[in-house]
């Protein structure tokens, strides 16, 4: 079975114990829409942070981080890190996972080089000498929703400015599973999934979506629905994962109900939409998956249980979603394999197990430190909430 995908991949640096009620944070939240302040929980470009605080990056680095170094660099993005969990989790499995990107030619790029390396993650690289590695600054603060964490991101999208469908080769098509992850900050490629998706579907693949925070539509009209490709996509999706904020202004909805009707009525083939702690909410329209009405499902307990007992476990929420992202990925790839019809419920315990554990390691990169370590983790963590839902398979 081959899974490859392509998207977000870049270096986060990590400012942990972050407190949004100080005054460097205050001064720089947004007042309205796309106006380029700094996003509770959502994610601003680099240049229109600058032009809102009138500062230069390194001086709203320096405020907002106390002036302290970084608590750690991490390889992050939707896609890279979906795909290195799906490769650590499915490793005996007869599974190649393959990656798709772009770096620059700069000590962040032998970052996300050595991390790649050392995980079963393949790995197909474009280089941009004149333009720099995409990073985040993400700010954690592990106060906020009822101290399960929040965190806000300030993004540099560099060399992803220079990458889209057409540095995919024609082998990219030739997978069973084919992931599209934070495409929003690769413009380019964003503007053309569709062309993408609709290819993938014509050479029998699945499809699936995760997204992020779409700040350069947010800015381009703070009351339009977001696009996702120049055009929709959604007819050539089989499943779509994104979180409460980014399913409301993909569909220019206020209620989280009405954006999965919305998202219904686009023509995705199925959905999850996450929302932090709360539960999330999932349908599927039977082609793929097997028919799930409009319903919720929760989060793991199993891992708010562990972090309750000890909450020397808990560290950050950094690549909860994406690791999300990656649990889909590999119960699709598991239950594709076993040729038994896919279940919903068994995408959102993978999902939900691997967002949760990712709560207790810093950075969305989880690095073994022996081969199936990560595996063997997460097993516990995926049945103990298929049991609790009387779905054990």
């Amino acid at each position: 079975m081959r899974i490859q995908g392509t998207g977000c991949c870049l270096i986060d640096s990590i400012y942990r114990n972050c407190s949004y009620q100080s005054e460097a944070f205050f001064r720089l939240w947004s007042k309205k829409r796309g106006d380029g302040g700094l996003i509770e929980g959502g994610l601003v470009f680099t240049e229109d942070l600058e032009a809102y605080a009138k500062l230069s990056h390194q001086q709203i680095i320096a405020s907002l981080g106390n002036n302290r170094e970084a608590d750690g660099k991490n390889l992050g993005g939707p896609a890279v890190v979906a795909l290195v969990h799906a490769s650590q989790i499915l490793v005996d499995q007869n599974v190649e996972v393959t990656f798709h990107g772009v770096v620059g030619a700069d000590e962040n790029a032998d970052l996300v080089r050595s991390t790649i390396e050392s995980t079963p993650l393949r790995a197909e690289l474009k280089t941009v000498p004149t333009m720099s590695t995409p990073t985040t600054e993400v700010f954690d603060d592990p106060s906020m929703r009822g101290g399960k964490g929040e965190r806000s991101f300030i993004n540099t999208i560099g060399a992803a400015y220079a990458f889209d469908a057409t540095d995919l080769p024609p082998s990219f098509y030739d997978s069973d599973i084919l992931l599209l992850g934070g495409t929003a900050l690769v413009p380019n490629l964003h503007d053309q999934q569709h062309q993408v998706l609709k290819m993938a579907k014509e050479r029998g693949c699945v499809t699936v979506v995760g997204t992020v925070y779409d700040f350069r539509n947010e800015k381009a009209s703070s009351t339009g629905r977001w696009p996702l490709g120049s055009l929709p996509a959604y007819p050539f999706i089989d499943v779509l994962v994104c979180d409460e904020q980014e399913a409301l202004r993909l569909t220019g909805t206020s209620l989280v109900e009405d954006a999965a009707k919305q998202l219904i009525a686009f023509g995705v083939g199925a959905f999850i939409i996450t929302r932090g702690a709360l539960p999330m909410l999932l349908w599927s329209s039977g082609k793929l998956i097997e028919s799930t009405p409009l319903s919720t499902l929760p989060v793991s307990a199993y891992m708010d249980e562990l972090m309750q007992k000890d909450p020397s476990l808990r560290k950050d929420t950094t690549g909860c979603g994406d690791n999300f992202l990656g649990g889909v990925l590999v119960s699709i790839a598991k239950q594709l394999e076993s040729g038994a019809p896919l279940s919903m419920v068994d995408i959102c315990a993978w999902g939900a197990a691997s967002g949760g554990y990712t709560c207790t390691y810093h950075g969305g990169t989880y690095l073994e430190k022996e081969k199936g370590e990560k595996a063997a983790q997460l097993l516990p963590v995926v049945q103990a909430y298929l049991q609790a839902m009387g779905a054990v398979r």
